[in-house]
């Protein structure tokens, strides 16, 4: 970076960083949750869907759940990494601290 300040004063709250995090990962339990309702609908049961239907519909509904579940490991993961990049930062950071107590 120049002179010109630019990229000074960045900084990370590690707690807000740690809420955004717990919300990713309690939005993954939550989509995990319907997921666990709608597959007891068991919507490609021929009286619901019509018997000729209820292949095609099988393959759609298991392809959606399989989607579903997708969202549900990359919600957790996501809240996972931020949870890690919080860590990270405030080691970072306390070791920055360090730095500078030491050639004070």
């Amino acid at each position: 970076m120049g002179s010109d300040g630019a990229g000074t004063g960045f900084s990370a709250n590690p707690e807000k960083l740690g809420d955004a995090g717990d919300r990713l990962i309690t939005a993954g339990t939550d989509v995990g949750g319907v997921k666990a309702i709608l597959d007891k609908l068991n919507m490609s049961d021929p009286e619901v869907l019509g018997e000729y239907a209820g292949e095609a519909a099988k393959a759609f509904w298991q392809a959606w759940q399989d989607e579903l579940q997708v969202n549900v490991d990359a919600l957790a993961d996501l809240g996972g990494k931020v949870h890690t990049t919080v860590a990270n930062y405030s080691a970072t950071d306390h070791g920055v601290q360090q730095q500078y107590q030491q050639g004070a």
